[in-house]
């Protein structure tokens, strides 16, 4: 007998418990069996039909659980519990406007119900009828909702570190992650190597971007990945609490930076936020689009799934993550790739494994005409929906009234996850439905070797499988419109060749690209995080907000390292401090020659002082090129480096080992000028030497070829060195002379 049940328990229960335990199984012949018993002895019982209704509508039996709802509708016609469930039937079977009516009169309904509006948010993504605006309109609508039933408006807590000090090593930011789905969920699978990495870098580092990281977990499974994530944070189970007890824990935690990765799917617990628990908070990974809460103070994404304007699809402020806004790691038990199905079968085989809520009728009509296009392929579609007859008889139907036989067709319900990834042997093509693209699908098509195509549109989720495509440079199967979709299709099942070239060189590929460096991805995460608190922290400190921002370039330790020149005074610019060396306890960690972690178009200027002989000759374009990526469309360079024209006339005079001058770090040498500060080499930091060198000529000519417009340059002879300001884009001669007379001013007349 199962233990959870007792004396007092309906004994219909013990039955339904049975086929619960025939559906984990997979018995799904066994688990109708029990249910047709239930339903039919307790047929007058609404909690009887309802959870029968819902374990069958959980594994993809919509007709049958849309049998049992109807039932308790009939039975109890104010109830509406059964108007809920059959709404969730119409979303699952793609009928979207019917799901879209239901919610909406249920929200009026039960305005307070948070299951409701929740759903009412997500249904919206799928259904390519509702436009951004209201989408919007929507959204904002349960963020005012949830900060009344939070008691109203609150300010912004204090925060527990001030700006700069976040980016000390003894300070580690504080960030909590909530999620229900913390297990073998798409969120967990993708969550749980950042969170290792996380652990990596706190215990391997002394250096900046620390952090201290909780998981505060709401769901009800356990699994390996929950397992893994407990290894990797300060794990806490609020499963049991409610909303107010959840945010004094947070409090209590002390969490600086708190990220919901759920946003309005199942399980969510971003009511929470708007008790504003944390001081920052963020919106990442877990939801595709605003939430509606002005609490939330940046949803993490990046440029191809927020390309410019799409601003106004969001209540909080954009942070584009540099290279992507995930990264993907397989399963463990992965397959390897298998041949090409098509060089067997002798022909192509499309496929999609994705939610059949997904497909709409204008997903229908492309892939009609991409199998009109290819004449002899079929079409493979899986879902745990289509373990439904009559949702596969539907589907069969639409094809077919596109002119399309249902022998083309083939429909397989749910499997295992190992099973799932196996088939993908059977798959030459995958085809990406939309607006609602594939995530964790299309990772997995990639992986097992199988090109995706997909129609990216103009909100966000509609732009998942681009933006992974980006990250692996693959973007040659990315529609523009759906004539497109088709014609990109149809080339790649005509070049069999080329497909099979494709499928033994893609997981490399894959595996090569940004989307799996798990560590880099990290690093800028952890990044933003940091850069975010400090913008909020001189915001609430009354700091001035119209500072323009300096990226100093290896400056040293602030304390004993390199000042910016006058021009940067600290009232106008705001200095953020990049070196390779963790110990000077930079703003940000990183190299010239991979500055991934300093967003394109970020900064108004760079200050660098003597790095750019530190890289070979060959790396300064890259570095240069750096420099250029990084900067705003207005911004400057202003570089000094050593002048080897100077320096080499006290070499031909035979004073290669005489004092050149004096510096903190003791005499220096034209021997040092030339090849790097001997003593700090001597001494293990090798990074120091000099690997290349520069007259003013050359130094203009290496800024000019790497795509700056205009150059003001000067040799300081009593320095031994050369300075220069470079500007991106072309301005005026008066504007570069001022600029010039302000930032070079200690050069001139020298």
């Amino acid at each position: 007998m199962n233990p959870s049940l007792n004396a007092n328990t309906p004994p219909w229960k013990t039955d339904l418990a049975l086929a619960q335990a025939q559906a984990q199984a997979a018995d799904f012949k066994s688990m109708r069996t029990t249910c047709e018993r239930i339903t039919d002895t307790h047929n007058h019982e609404a909690a009887a039909l309802l959870d029968v209704g819902a374990l069958l509508l959980n594994f993809g039996f919509i007709s049958d659980a849309r049998k049992c709802f109807e039932r308790v509708e009939a039975l109890s016609p104010n109830d509406l519990r059964p108007k809920l469930n059959l709404a969730n039937c119409a979303r699952d079977a793609g009928d979207h406007q019917r799901a879209n009516d239901l919610y909406v009169a249920l929200q009026a309904a039960l305005p307070n119900n948070p299951m409701i509006r929740r759903n009412v948010l997500v249904s919206a993504q799928y259904n390519p009828s509702i436009s951004n605006t209201e989408r919007l309109d929507r959204a904002i609508a349960w963020g005012d909702w949830a900060i009344a039933q939070a008691g109203g408006p609150r300010p912004r807590p204090p925060l527990r570190l001030s700006a700069k000090l976040a980016s000390s090593a003894s300070t580690p930011l504080r960030v909590g992650y909530v999620s229900a789905d913390f297990c073998q969920h798409t969120v967990g699978l993708f969550i749980k190597d950042v969170l290792k990495a996380h652990m990596s870098h706190a215990r391997s580092s002394n250096g900046p971007h620390r952090m201290a990281v909780f998981a505060y977990s709401s769901g009800q499974v356990s699994d390996w990945v929950t397992q893994e994530i407990q290894c990797s944070s300060t794990w806490r189970d609020v499963s049991r609490l409610d909303d107010e007890a959840l945010a004094h824990l947070i409090q209590q935690d002390q969490i600086d930076v708190l990220v919901d990765l759920s946003g309005h799917t199942a399980g969510s617990r971003l009511s929470v936020f708007a008790h504003r628990p944390a001081p920052v908070q963020v919106s990442w990974l877990g939801y595709f689009a605003t939430t509606g809460l002005r609490y939330i103070d940046a949803v993490f994404l990046d440029a191809c799934h927020a390309p410019e304007g799409a601003e106004h699809q969001f209540i909080e402020n954009l942070v584009r993550l540099e290279g992507g806004r995930l990264c993907y790691q397989p399963v463990p038990w992965a397959p390897e790739v298998s041949p090409l199905p098509s060089l067997q079968s002798g022909h192509i085989t499309f496929g999609s494994f994705n939610n059949t809520g997904k497909l709409n009728a204008d997903v229908l009509d492309v892939w009609a005409k991409v199998l009109h296009a290819v004449p002899h392929a079929r079409l493979v579609l899986k879902w745990r929906t289509l373990v439904d007859a009559p949702l596969c008889a539907t589907i069969r139907t639409a094809f077919e009234a596109r002119g399309i036989q249902a022998s083309r067709l083939e429909l397989r319900p749910a499997s295992f996850h190992v099973d799932v990834l196996k088939e993908y042997a059977d798959i030459d093509i995958a085809l990406d439905p939309f607006p609602f693209t594939g995530g964790l699908t299309s990772c997995e098509a990639l992986w097992m070797g199988v090109p995706v195509i997909t129609l990216p549109q103009d909100h966000v989720v509609s732009r998942q499988t681009l933006a992974l495509l980006t990250a692996m440079g693959q973007t040659q199967w990315v529609a523009k419109d759906a004539k497109e979709y088709v014609e990109l299709a149809k080339a790649l099942a005509t070049d069999v060749q080329a497909l099979a070239k494709i499928r033994a060189t893609l997981r490399q590929t894959m595996h090569a690209s940004a989307l799996m460096d798990v560590d880099g991805f990290t690093k800028k995460l952890e990044q933003a995080f940091y850069l975010l608190q400090d913008q909020i922290a001189m915001q609430e400190t009354n700091a001035p907000t119209n500072l323009k921002t300096v990226l100093h370039v290896g400056p040293g330790h602030r304390k004993s390292g390199a000042k910016l020149p006058e021009g940067f005074s600290p009232d106008a610019w705001r200095e953020i401090r990049l070196d390779i060396d963790p110990s000077n306890e930079p703003d940000i960690l990183g190299s010239m020659l991979d500055m991934s972690a300093v967003a394109a178009n970020s900064v108004d200027a760079i200050y660098s002082a003597h790095n750019i002989e530190h890289v070979f000759a060959h790396e300064v374009p890259l570095v240069l090129g750096e420099f250029l990526r990084v900067l705003k469309p207005t911004g400057f360079v202003v570089i000094t480096c050593p002048d080897l024209q100077t320096v080499c006339a006290m070499v031909a005079d035979n004073k290669l080992t005489d004092t050149a001058y004096n510096s903190a770090a003791g005499p220096i040498t034209p021997l040092d000028i030339l090849y790097g500060h001997g003593a700090a080499v001597e001494a293990g930091y090798h990074f120091m030497a000099h690997k290349t060198g520069f007259t003013e000529k050359s130094l203009t000519q290496a800024l000019v070829s790497a795509g700056f417009a205009q150059v003001a340059s000067k040799r300081r002879l009593r320095g031994l060195d050369i300075w220069a300001l470079a500007t991106k884009e072309a301005s005026s001669n008066d504007v570069l002379t001022a600029l010039a007379s302000k930032f070079l001013s200690h050069v001139l007349g020298v």
